[in-house]
């Protein structure tokens, strides 16, 4: 009897295919990647463009600087609302497509660029492909996936971005601004074209009650004849979603789902404090200002090549060891390198020799990029596209996309001016200690949703 019962399980576990989930993750990763390149440009350009001692046409007043830093950001409330606009009505894949567009604007910008005014515009444009680009991405990965895989596919996209991140590093030095441009604009059209060959989320066309083109969806995803039992599921998941958007609100209000939407609110508050992006757009400059004894270009390089080797292990371990765990440990290693990093800054004010010191805010940095992109980075992308029922998926990624907008507007444009005024020491004493909160935020509030369905995942929050 004992081996008539496992017998039948073997088979059904190796029906399990994979490979067409990680092909889709791998497409859009190519846009994952200039959305990385984006951010990466900041860095290196930055420091030339505010640099006396770099022969360049254009140069910037660290003001200007600020709100090149910052109008990325705040083209993602904007990328935000459109997406979650398009999203209700023509679905995630073609919202990712769409994406591409003003990312592609973004490249053609730069290359135009003779003033100030053509970077800013670059920059809105990247934001705004960027906050289509996430939350969709988010969402359709969280649809299509296995839930054994679910954790690693969407790491796996958020760590393309920094290996965007680190091609943007590594370029910035060595090729003009325009070329720059023009090598971005490859990984652009590849995903356009690449993409446009891939289904629509089964998701979309439950929720718009296409339940043929979903079971088509399904089967290429899974690669599997029989795919009723989880078509019946995604049925029973995605009921009710198309109510009134009134309909929608009033859920929305709901005890059960206004909490959900409260802690991944409350969890990125954590995440922009930890000023991941803004640190990394401004890492050239602060680490000039630390007086290192190294070239800051291949430091900076060096950082951005640990960050991709660590995302690569983050989606081994992100649906093994839950999501609750490696956000604690990641808050703590980044409170502690925030608070390192301070320290360098104090050590150098009380006349201590900077070159004595290379070593620590290098070190600092290292560990706080390699901590950062052990949760704080990849988990809530993770946990948004499993928290929310199918009828409210749209409305509160809108929300938590506008949030998160704000906050990384507000922490770039407010960074420089702060430092300005309270000097770098205090500035990532006050990030360190304020991410050191995160972790009895997440013991207490965040759920572990590790290997369940969405179904089960709504079941159980409820």
């Amino acid at each position: 009897m004992m081996s008539c019962t496992k017998d039948p399980e073997v088979p059904n576990k190796r029906k399990i295919t994979v490979w067409p989930q990680w092909l889709a993750v791998l497409t859009i990763g190519l846009e994952a990647i200039v959305s990385g390149l984006a951010t990466g440009w900041a860095s290196p350009y930055l420091a030339q463009l505010t640099s006396a001692e770099v022969d360049i046409p254009l140069r910037l007043t660290d003001t200007e600087a600020s709100w090149v830093a910052s109008f990325l950001n705040l083209g993602r409330l904007i990328g935000a609302l459109l997406g979650a606009f398009c999203q209700e009505f023509v679905g995630r894949k073609r919202v990712l497509l769409l994406s591409g567009l003003p990312l592609a604007s973004s490249w053609i910008f730069t290359i135009c660029a003779t003033s100030v005014t053509w970077l800013y515009w670059s920059r809105i444009c990247s934001g705004v492909g960027s906050g289509m680009m996430w939350p969709a991405m988010s969402l359709y990965l969280g649809e299509i996936a296995n839930p054994t895989i679910r954790g690693s596919l969407i790491a796996m996209n958020v760590n393309a971005a920094s290996v965007g991140l680190f091609l943007g590093n590594a370029m910035g030095p060595y090729l003009s601004m325009e070329m720059f441009a023009y090598v971005s604009l490859v990984p652009n059209i590849l995903f356009m074209t690449l993409f446009s060959l891939i289904p629509e989320s089964p998701y979309h066309y439950a929720l718009h009650g296409d339940i043929d083109e979903a079971e088509a969806s399904l089967k290429w995803f899974r690669r599997e004849s029989d795919v009723k039992a989880e078509l019946q599921e995604l049925q029973d998941f995605v009921n009710g979603a198309t109510a009134s958007i009134l309909t929608k609100l009033k859920d929305f209000l709901l005890p059960a789902n206004l909490k959900s939407a409260l802690i991944m609110f409350g969890l990125n508050v954590f995440v922009y404090a930890s000023a991941y992006s803004t640190i990394n757009s401004y890492a050239e400059i602060i680490l000039i200002n630390s007086g290192v004894n190294v070239t800051p270009s291949i430091v900076v390089m060096v950082l951005g090549f640990s960050t991709i080797v660590v995302g690569s292990t983050v989606t081994l371990v992100v649906d093994r060891f839950g999501r609750k765990n490696l956000l604690i440990v990641s808050s703590i290693g980044v409170a502690v390198s925030l608070v390192v990093l301070g320290l360098h800054f104090y050590l150098l004010s009380l006349g201590l020799n900077s070159e004595m010191l290379t070593w620590l805010p290098i070190t600092s940095l290292l560990f706080f990029n390699i901590f950062a992109s052990y949760g704080l980075i990849p988990v809530p992308a993770t946990l948004l596209s499993e928290m929310f029922p199918a009828n409210l998926k749209n409305l509160a990624s809108l929300c938590i996309a506008l949030g998160n907008a704000t906050f990384a507007f507000t922490f770039a444009k407010t960074y420089q001016p702060f430092i300005d005024v309270a000097g770098e020491t205090i500035v990532f004493w006050s990030y360190g200690l304020f991410v050191l909160l995160a972790v009895p935020y997440v013991w207490y509030f965040i759920p572990e949703t590790k290997g369940k369905s969405l179904l089960e995942i709504q079941q159980t929050t409820k």
